[in-house]
């Protein structure tokens, strides 16, 4: 049996034989106040964590991070108390006595020095210590033990002199405290950009409770001059490094440089902290850029007395466009009238307040959206989507989709041909007008082919008219030195076509062969009437039946009907 195990039985005999006393009542009720007095001293802590309490405010976490090794700490302090405990009891024995266990050998207990307990936690950020009394005559705590211990510990960085002084000095026994802090490393922070314009744009018309459009709700331009700042810029922070107790070094992360959303006639200012309007214009965001345009106002219709317009930024017309007439821009084009049998190309979007007959010659053609209240007797080509609360005897080839939900949201004969979906109110009307839809048309892809085959043939004929001038040299018997460095240069020039001819030729069999992905695809319309045909793919349906709330979708090659 251990010296340990011998004198904590011995303490447990003792607490038994007390129970057994006249008036244990008595005692056990003098035990329990004194209990309690006991605990109304430790609060709000107990004496082991007292310094740490007492800085808990500057260092909150350090009650957190000491609790994986609390328990075994308190265990430690709990076994030394006893073994102090039975060297007081030899102390107190008379002179030349001894103490036998039970087995009637003699104990001997010895001395034991006090010792300075470090630990780490796995951050390395904070070593804490806890000092350990010493047994019988063993020496007391000193300032060379403590830094002997942290030493051994590799602790050697951040140590409080100051506080493993007064420890030492005070012989504060059964404290846990933090003997040393490391240098907490601080990462760089972001960059960011704070925007002066907005980036947003609203998308389709917008219309009241009770269904009426706002033709006020188009797209406003935001005007811009030069040198305005269209955003601030901050630039990210290095961070600074930090050290552990071991004196490791802790490398900062730096912060991550803001992609700068510079577009078309902007540039940085020179400490590269604003981003700059180069022009007087009209500001817009377009794929992650702000873009300046030049800004084209015109106050009145455009008819004979403008003429045809051809601007190499945005248009607002604030009156009509006649008939006849061509309005071409590479920016938007905003109509605050009506456009009439006319021609308007654009590079971004187009918008309409009063809608369009184009008396089946007018066009909008363009790069962004299309955007309206009616069409009627028109043709649209769009690379994004239609918005419109009419559409009648059109016709529209769009890559996006073709929506008419604002408003009447109806859509009645013509054809349309769009790239996602079309969605209505109403398709169809009850006299049985014919409606056309074709769905997942991707005029990317389409756009893609036809500059492919334009770009082959064109290197086709290039190559063909090489190697006839190649035939025809080297038909010559004698030629000049001259005439032989052309048809070097000939000869390089046909290895190159035909290998730019492959590349495009591979292109172009890929995307004839690729299959689309139609899932995505969907006719939808609180109501259909007969007779409106539907085609996907190879796919067709029709609808022959005045149907509500229909749902046309693809599925494993076939069109299919169903309800929302």
């Amino acid at each position: 049996m251990s010296i340990l195990d011998l004198f904590m039985r011995r303490g447990r005999n003792e607490n038994d034989e007390q129970d057994g006393y006249e008036g244990q009542d008595e005692i056990k009720a003098e035990r329990e106040t004194r209990q309690a007095a006991e605990t109304s001293k430790r609060k709000p802590v107990d004496k082991l964590l007292e310094d740490l309490w007492a800085n808990r405010e500057q260092y909150p976490d350090d009650m957190q991070a000491v609790e994986y090794f609390l328990p075994a700490l308190r265990d430690r302090l709990e076994i030394n108390e006893t073994k102090r405990g039975a060297a007081e009891m030899f102390a107190n024995a008379e002179q030349g006595g001894l103490m036998m266990d039970d087995n009637g050998w003699p104990i001997e207990i010895k001395a034991e020095d006090a010792r300075c307990a470090v630990y780490v936690p796995s951050d390395k950020m904070t070593a804490f210590a806890c000092i350990f009394p010493p047994i019988g005559e063993g020496q007391e705590i000193s300032l060379e033990m403590i830094e002997e211990a942290l030493k051994d510990n590799k602790v050697t960085y951040g140590i409080d002199e100051e506080k493993i002084s007064g420890i030492a000095a005070e012989k504060r026994y059964g404290v846990l405290f933090a003997a040393a802090r490391g240098l907490v490393r601080t990462n760089g922070e972001d960059g960011r950009v704070d925007d002066c314009f907005s980036r947003q744009e609203d998308v389709g018309l917008k219309e009241d409770a009770r269904g009426n459009v706002d033709h006020k709700s188009l797209r406003r331009f935001q005007g811009v001059l030069a040198g305005d700042v269209i955003c601030e810029i901050t630039p990210p922070t290095e961070g600074e490094d930090g050290i552990d107790v071991t004196g490791k070094l802790l490398k900062a992360k730096p912060g991550v440089q803001p992609k700068i959303p510079q577009g078309k006639n902007t540039e940085l200012s020179e400490d590269g902290t604003k981003l700059l309007a180069t022009m007087d214009g009209d500001i817009s965001f377009h794929n992650g850029l702000f873009n300046v345009d030049r800004l084209l106002t015109i106050d009145k219709s455009v008819d004979n007395a403008v003429g045809n317009l051809d601007f190499n930024g945005n248009i607002i017309i604030k009156e009509d466009v006649k008939s006849g007439f061509k309005v071409c821009a590479t920016g938007d084009i905003i109509v605050r009238g009506m456009v009439a049998g006319a021609v308007l190309s654009a590079g971004g979007s187009i918008e309409i307040a009063k809608g369009m007959n184009g008396n089946g010659q007018g066009m909008l053609e363009a790069r962004g959206d299309v955007k309206l209240t009616f069409m009627e007797n028109a043709n649209v080509i769009c690379h994004h989507d239609v918005y419109a609360s009419t559409i009648i005897n059109s016709n529209i080839t769009c890559g996006g989709s073709v929506i008419a939900k604002q408003g009447k949201g109806v859509i009645i004969g013509g054809s349309i041909v769009a790239g996602n979906s079309v969605e209505a109110r109403r398709i169809g009307n009850q006299s049985g007008c014919e409606t056309e839809i074709k769905i997942g048309q991707s005029m990317q892809d389409e756009d893609n082919l036809e500059y492919l085959r334009k770009e082959l043939k064109l290197n086709k004929d290039t190559l063909d008219k090489i190697l006839k001038n190649i035939t025809y040299l080297k038909s010559k018997i004698e030629l000049p030195i001259s005439k032989k460095e052309i048809l070097d240069k000939l000869q390089v020039q046909s290895i190159l076509y035909v290998e730019k001819i492959d590349v495009i030729s591979a292109k172009l069999e890929k995307l004839e062969n690729e299959r689309p992905d139609f899932s995505q695809c969907r006719v939808r319309s609180d109501i259909i009437y007969p007779t409106t045909y539907i085609s996907l793919d190879y796919a067709k349906l029709t609808v022959r039946d005045t149907t509500a709330k229909c749902q046309v979708f693809y599925d494993d090659g076939e069109l299919m009907m169903g309800t929302f």
